[in-house]
């Protein structure tokens, strides 16, 4: 992920380790370099305001924030099955094939 400095003052290291992991399980769900995406780094900061909310599990953080970037897909016309979040355990990517 990257941000500004003034960002990095702001969490801890293992907050930033959290958000770290979340973010890269959030790039692999939804198929994209969590590196060099075009929108790696708006979904940075949707999993740094999320955080923030008070969201610290990393799987419900990658699953949330995977999430938000369908909706916005969805907005341009590219539809997908939303990913599962909350209490699974981990998040797994569900088949990119319609049932």
């Amino acid at each position: 992920m990257s941000f500004l400095d003034r960002d990095r003052r702001i969490f801890t290291t293992t907050d930033w380790e959290i958000m770290q992991r979340a973010h890269n399980k959030a790039s692999l769900l939804l198929d994209r370099c969590p590196k060099t995406d075009l929108r790696c780094n708006e979904l940075a900061r949707v999993i740094m305001v999320m955080f923030e909310s008070g969201i610290r599990d990393e799987d419900d953080l990658a699953a949330m924030a995977a999430n938000r970037e369908l909706n916005f897909l969805a907005v341009r016309g590219h539809f997908q099955k939303p990913f599962p979040f909350g209490n699974t355990g981990r998040v797994a990517r569900p088949p990119l094939t319609e049932h």
